[in-house]
């Protein structure tokens, strides 16, 4: 990972932002079902119903506690460590970043503009989802919490003197962010697919909206 300092940084949340969390999680389903020689239908729809219940408890998705509640929809001894392999696939991960990241990713890497992460649930699971991007990221630019509400005042300080732009598709982060940091350029991600159903706050003004990352080129170059 390189170690450049910048003037100006690029943060962005990772689920339905960089990462199609829908086609990794259908791609999941459809591997693991193959090991229950399920149908792949009946086994994705077994495995989002339980997805969703842990979502509810947890907030952030448990990998054991996901597959050893699979685990109990089959009839059969499956072995639990096969299970991993296939979750913790990291072709898995590589083919659900969005076509259109690498393409700013690198115009910003160009531009010498860095790049960071601003993301919540466990750290594990998300960072082996922007492991293929590693080339683009530092460390110190990955902020991952459980609950990112409680590190946006620290986080952002330490960017006080950055330009800073803020890339994230929940309405609600956006706005704490501009809350506790003014001169923060907030920019709401909305991917058709992955936002169908959101429910935005009436009084929700982001600095900019975009549907695609491709957008954000022409707002920073608008911004220089």
């Amino acid at each position: 990972m390189n170690q450049k300092k910048f003037n100006k940084i690029v943060l962005f949340d990772i689920d339905h932002t960089i990462f199609d969390t829908i086609l990794y999680r259908n791609n999941l389903y459809k591997n693991l079902a193959k090991e229950f020689n399920a149908d792949v239908n009946e086994f994705s729809e077994i495995a989002q119903n339980e997805y969703i219940k842990l979502r509810k408890t947890t907030y952030y998705l448990d990998p054991d506690v996901f597959l050893n509640t699979i685990l109990t929809h089959s009839e059969k001894k499956i072995d639990h460590q096969k299970l991993k392999v296939i979750f913790w696939d990291k072709k898995l991960y590589e083919k659900s970043i969005y076509p259109d990241v690498k393409n700013v990713f690198s115009y910003l890497a160009k531009n010498n503009i860095q790049i960071g992460i601003f993301s919540t649930v466990e750290s594990t699971h998300q960072k082996i989802k922007i492991e293929s991007l590693n080339e683009y990221l530092t460390e110190n630019h990955i902020y991952i919490s459980k609950d990112k509400f409680k590190i946006i005042k620290k986080t952002f300080a330490k960017y006080k003197n950055h330009q800073v732009y803020l890339v994230d598709d929940y309405p609600q982060i956006l706005e704490s962010t501009k809350s506790h940091h003014k001169n923060i350029f907030t920019v709401f991600i909305k991917r058709q697919k992955a936002h169908s159903n959101l429910v935005i706050p009436e009084n929700f003004k982001p600095d900019a909206s975009i549907t695609n990352l491709n957008q954000l080129i022409d707002i920073i170059e608008t911004n220089n």
